[in-house]
């Protein structure tokens, strides 16, 4: 099985090129044993994170976690999250700020396959992560996201950061999508609420454009399949230099 990091994994960074290109400073860069880490300061955008050589946040790219904060914050109820993936904490540090007004602060579970990941970004990307992994109502777990979630129930709200490419040898895309889906809808209760990364919209990329109409409808097809009140977001983040595609759900009930 493939390590399920990173929101674009398996895809390659295509954005054009800065008008006037400033090489970026190096922060880390090595092999953890499940992929290649790089932490690099660039001049516009701040620190980023890649993984295999595949762009995943950048610290400019604060719409990205509040396109996957926001659907939680009208539920009535919130003390149990899953958040799958999300390692550079990005998410989760939003999530909590997002939730700080609350009386009382959700139980975040937060499970991340490379444990090197996040002392990485611990370490280099303090503004994208702050101080998210020391708060008291966070657990990370390292491990299968999948696996986890398989096993979890009564959910109020599971967040997926994860790739949206098959990550086991002979897979196919649909079974791939329709299974993360479902795996989301059971360990949710009803009325909970699912907040998910689909795919960029490609403006500068036919290649992207291509995936993106390959990818969606199954997305869309899944979710209608298990959930209600199905809503999108088109959101421009900075350094991807793309619109990107967020969806969320509701479990009935």
């Amino acid at each position: 099985m493939q390590p399920l990091h990173g929101h674009r994994a398996g895809l390659q960074s295509r954005v054009p090129p800065l008008l006037h290109p400033v090489a970026p400073t190096i922060l880390a860069e090595e092999h953890t044993g499940l992929q290649q880490v790089r932490i690099a300061r660039h001049p516009v955008f701040g620190g980023q994170l890649f993984l295999d050589d595949d762009l995943q946040i950048s610290e400019s790219d604060c719409a990205y976690g509040i396109a996957m904060v926001s659907p939680l914050l009208g539920l009535s109820q919130l003390s149990r999250v899953a958040i799958l993936g999300g390692g550079d904490g990005g998410v989760l540090n939003e999530l909590l700020r997002s939730v700080e007004p609350l009386p009382h602060a959700p139980r975040i579970t937060m499970i991340e396959i490379d444990a090197r990941v996040v002392e990485l970004c611990r370490q280099h990307l303090p503004a994208l992560c702050g101080d998210a992994y020391a708060h008291p109502q966070v657990e990370l777990v390292t491990g299968d996201a999948l696996a986890w979630i398989a096993q979890a129930r009564d959910l109020d709200a599971v967040i997926y950061d994860l790739t949206m490419q098959p990550v086991h040898e002979g897979q196919s895309l649909p079974g791939f999508v329709a299974g993360i889906v479902s795996l989301a809808a059971r360990a949710l209760r009803p009325g909970g609420v699912f907040s998910m990364q689909c795919c960029g919209h490609g403006r500068e990329d036919a290649h992207d454009r291509a995936q993106r109409r390959a990818l969606l409808p199954l997305i869309r097809e899944a979710v209608d399949s298990h959930l209600e009140d199905r809503c999108e977001q088109d959101v421009l983040v900075p350094s991807y230099r793309d619109l990107w595609t967020f969806l969320s759900a509701r479990k009935p009930g």
